[in-house]
């Protein structure tokens, strides 16, 4: 994947808000899990000295960047009949030709290898 397609995608997954939304409760509830498995103790009988707040709070990050993560790895894949996250210019992988699409496309299959071609943004 070429360098502009690749932050183009990105900017577009943390700008959809219904992707970060999902992100922030992915991180809820894994963070929550998480910081019960790794000071549950020091939080259920409220010793608050000994909880280590920095790690807490990092404990959300976590599920919070690995689900964006996938959605922008996810995003990054061009499937036929998918929507075009971005404009951009087309490879197939399979026999060569080229195509171009507008965001909100829909990724059309290869016009000269069918449903064997499989592209790859190449700008």
């Amino acid at each position: 994947m070429t360098t502009k397609y690749v932050k183009e995608v990105v900017i577009n997954v943390f700008c959809d808000t219904r992707k970060v939304v999902q992100a922030i409760k992915i991180a809820v509830v894994v963070g929550t899990i998480l910081n019960i498995i790794n000071q549950g103790d020091y939080i259920l009988h409220m010793t608050f000295d000994k909880i280590n707040f920095a790690k807490l709070i990092l404990t959300y990050f976590v599920p919070f960047f690995v689900s964006t993560y996938t959605a922008i790895t996810i995003s990054l894949d061009l499937k036929i009949g998918d929507k075009a996250m971005v404009s951009t210019n087309l490879l197939c992988k399979t026999c060569k030709t080229h195509s171009h699409v507008q965001k909100n496309d829909i990724i059309p299959q290869c016009p000269k290898c069918k449903l064997l071609g499989k592209w790859k943004a190449i700008n």
